[in-house]
């Protein structure tokens, strides 16, 4: 018990010790003395100044660093504000831009001048544009010329991408179409529906390619268009405006003529400025020509005779030919590339009444076909051998049926047919395959054409020979029929120079009109006007022809796949009405009927110069069956390979540059094998090759590949001219609203988006930094703070 005792009162003493000062504190709590001490006073007054000016300075601090980071991050967005304009076409839109940027990579942009080429121009505004633009749009960049591949690309998110794009645009020698522009930039506004679009174009604003435009009558529409001037004045130029042969074809051993057109355009005359000739690379002649000032153009005529020792047997031959003159600033139209195909003995097959024993010129029994046999292949007395384009075949309307009529038509690319009075329907089973499958032939009326048995057996509703059904009735007397009522009749002048089988170079329009129109007709067949062809049902024919028509620009599977007939189409008229020269495509081949003319009976054209026209008709005609190996800058050409080229690539160099590239040959249609080239964007002469060569003019190079094939690229004529467009012309040509022009000198900046506030991230950035530097002060030097509160405190103090 006791030790429990003594326990309980040691916890007792314990406690009362622990609490005792607990409990004294609560006693003495409130009797503390309050003293006044003045230097108290101060130290408590000065730490509630100092955490005033603290609060302040903090929240000064946080104003101005919120601000700074909020506009820091609203000048990299780079904000615009549509604005409102005068223009419905241009209507404000709350969509971001997108900028489609057409630069003109012509041949006109290729001239040089101090400040660099007219394109460098062109790209240098491009890219400085482009740096306007708010960090949200869509930028395109369209080079006005060039393959399609290399014109359309997705529009670009990043300004270095877009940059980039306008580096690489390249110059061309093509023709500056701006419809085209447009509609691709059309295009491209439809796949981008988010953005507003809008088309700014960029380069010399050539006068002839804005008035292509304004013929064509554009729409308007709700897609601006910018035009950046361009402000200088074009230089002086010359340039090669045409170079050929007529018809395309060159006479072994005779002279064949080329023409040259030359134009001028400048402010100052030129004299003898040199125009030179030149075959394979070697110069054949020089001609001097003086331009006065103004616009003139000179014809120039240069004759050179062929070789018969340049063909080759064992393949075919093409020869480059080339003319120059002296450069000037534009130096890519100051020359121009030809290549001329030395053919010679082409089969042609004519048929008439008579064959060639029975003939007797010195009897006067003829056939009908012998004046065109006399044009075309023209025999001389001289014992010399003459290869002449043309080999004459001919038969007789009884020798002109089954394998014989085959056998001579397997190799004949043209056939004539003349004073049959009614055709077999063997004959025209056989022409008409023959025309299908890439033959041309030409059917006259004379003598005893007889066009109710002709209508009967060779038009066939549209699926015979006959271009038009035929009136049964012919219109007029032959001279042999001692008719007293001879109303004689001739060509009609109006629209027959709109054909180019008409056209003469060496000859101005009133002397071709004077020259065709100088015969007299005095009976013709009548080809109806109103008559529609039938459709040809596909259908499989053998194939007989040894030889290839020309490949078309777009391939086929066959020749015999052809499903339609063209309509037929008038060529020339007689001042009757009647129609003189009616032709219609048919499958592969064309037929040309002539109503009238051969026989002396029906006309006098055998005995004038007119009989022209049937050499000008039946040469193109030839011409026309031929590979086209001369081309115009810009266009797509397919090119069949020889037979054996192997499936090896082609290759092909590029004019002037050296550049080889190779393109890998490809099935023009079942049986053919040929190459496609799309980027023919320079003029002159490419060359096709199993293998690259180091010189192609040169002939040791010949054999040093299994084939060399040459063809041109020429520009287009009216790039040359370099009159460009100042507003004022601009305004002139009646362009629809959404086109406006803008001065190359004027700021570019938001020109024509109808956009503002551009610029506002510059202002935002220095204000950025104003405030940072107002952050930085404040927290450095604060006494000026303490000194503004101290002087408020004083001056409530003195209030009070």
């Amino acid at each position: 018990m006791f030790p429990t005792f003594v326990a309980s009162g040691f916890a007792i003493a314990g406690a009362v010790m622990m609490l005792g000062p607990a409990l004294i504190h609560l006693l003495n709590r409130n009797r503390y003395r309050t003293v006044q001490w003045a230097a108290m006073d101060f130290l408590l007054e000065a730490m509630q100044t100092n955490r005033r000016i603290l609060r302040i300075r903090d929240l000064l601090l946080m104003i101005l660093r919120a601000a700074a980071l909020l506009l820091f991050g609203l000048a990299l967005a780079r904000p615009y504000f549509a604005s409102p304009t005068d223009n419905p076409a241009s209507a404000a839109t709350s969509r971001p831009p997108h900028a489609i940027l057409v630069i003109d990579n012509s041949l006109s942009s290729t001239l040089e001048s101090i400040s660099g080429s007219v394109l460098d121009q062109a790209k240098q505004q491009a890219r400085q544009f482009v740096e306007t633009l708010p960090a949200n749009s869509r930028i395109s960049i369209l080079p006005l010329c060039g393959s399609q591949s290399q014109r359309i690309s997705d529009p670009f998110s990043s300004r270095l991408d877009a940059v980039d794009a306008i580096d690489k645009v390249a110059a061309t020698h093509g023709a500056g179409e701006l419809s085209h522009a447009l509609n691709q930039a059309r295009s491209l506004a439809e796949a981008t529906a988010s953005h507003a679009p809008n088309v700014v174009i960029f380069g010399d604003q050539q006068a002839a390619q804005w008035q292509r435009l304004a013929r064509t009558n554009p729409p308007e529409e709700a897609m601006p268009v910018l035009v950046v001037g361009n402000e200088s004045p074009p230089p002086d130029n010359a340039w090669i405006e045409e170079f050929g042969l007529p018809d395309g074809l060159a006479e072994l051993g005779l002279t064949s003529r080329f023409v040259a057109t030359i134009g001028y355009h400048g402010k100052a005359p030129r004299s003898n400025v040199p125009v030179t000739l030149k075959v394979r690379g070697n110069e054949i002649e020089t001609k001097f020509v003086d331009f006065p000032s103004g616009d003139s153009t000179h014809t120039l005529f240069f004759d050179y005779v062929f070789d018969p020792m340049d063909i080759d047997p064992t393949r075919n031959t093409s020869i480059p030919i080339s003319i120059s003159l002296a450069g000037d600033a534009l130096t890519a139209d100051d020359s121009r590339s030809l290549v001329v195909p030395l053919i010679a003995a082409t089969p042609v097959v004519f048929i008439d009444q008579w064959s060639e024993a029975e003939e007797s010129p010195d009897l006067g029994r003829v056939g009908d076909t012998w004046t065109l046999r006399q044009l075309l292949s023209p025999k001389s007395d001289s014992s010399r051998a003459e290869q002449h384009l043309i080999r004459a075949i001919h038969l007789s309307q009884r020798e002109a049926e089954g394998e014989t009529l085959r056998a001579a038509l397997r190799d004949a690319r043209l056939t004539i047919v003349s004073g049959i009075e009614a055709p077999s329907a063997n004959l025209v089973d056989t022409l008409h395959s023959y025309v299908r499958q890439g033959g041309q032939l030409a059917i006259a009326a004379s003598d005893t054409f007889n066009p109710a048995a002709w209508n009967d057996v060779a038009w066939r509703n549209g699926q015979g020979i006959l271009p038009r059904p035929l009136r049964n009735e012919t219109i007029g007397h032959s001279l042999d029929e001692l008719s007293e009522d001879l109303r004689p009749f001739r060509i009609a002048s109006p629209g027959l120079l709109d054909h180019a089988y008409f056209q003469i170079a060496n000859l101005d329009e009133n002397q071709l009109l004077d020259l065709y129109t100088d015969a007299l007709f005095f009976k013709t067949v009548v080809p109806q006007t109103e008559a529609s062809s039938a459709a040809s049902p596909p259908r499989d024919e053998e194939r007989w022809l040894s030889w290839s028509p020309p490949v078309s620009q777009l391939p086929t599977s066959d020749v015999a796949s052809t499903t339609s007939s063209a309509v037929a189409t008038t060529i020339a008229q007689f001042d009757n009405g009647i129609d003189f020269v009616v032709e219609r495509k048919m499958g592969q081949g064309k037929v040309v009927f002539f109503s009238s003319g051969v026989s002396s009976n029906w006309s006098t054209l055998p005995s004038t110069n007119a009989v022209l026209i049937f050499d000008r008709v039946l040469r193109n005609q030839l011409a026309s069956t031929f590979q086209r190996i001369n081309f115009t800058v810009g266009e797509t050409a397919l090119l069949p390979l020889p037979a054996g080229a192997g499936d090896a690539n082609v290759q092909v160099e590029s004019p002037g540059s050296g550049v080889v590239s190779s393109v890998p040959p490809r099935f023009l249609n079942d049986t053919t094998r040929g190459v496609l080239l799309d980027n023919l964007n320079t003029a002159g002469l490419y060359w096709l090759s199993d293998r690259a060569m180091a010189d192609p003019l040169s002939p040791s190079s010949e054999t040093s590949s299994r084939y060399r094939i040459p063809i041109s690229a020429k520009p287009v004529a009216w790039e040359s001219e370099l009159v460009r467009l100042d507003q004022q012309a601009f305004e002139a040509l009646g362009l629809p609203g959404q086109f406006r022009w803008q001065a190359s000198t004027a700021s570019l900046t938001n020109a024509g988006l109808h956009l503002s506030g551009h610029s506002w991230w510059q202002w935002l950035i220095c204000l950025v930094i104003v405030l940072l530097l107002a952050e930085m002060t404040i927290a450095a030097t604060p006494s000026w703070l303490s000194w503004l509160v101290r002087r408020k405190a004083n001056g409530e103090a003195s209030a009070s």
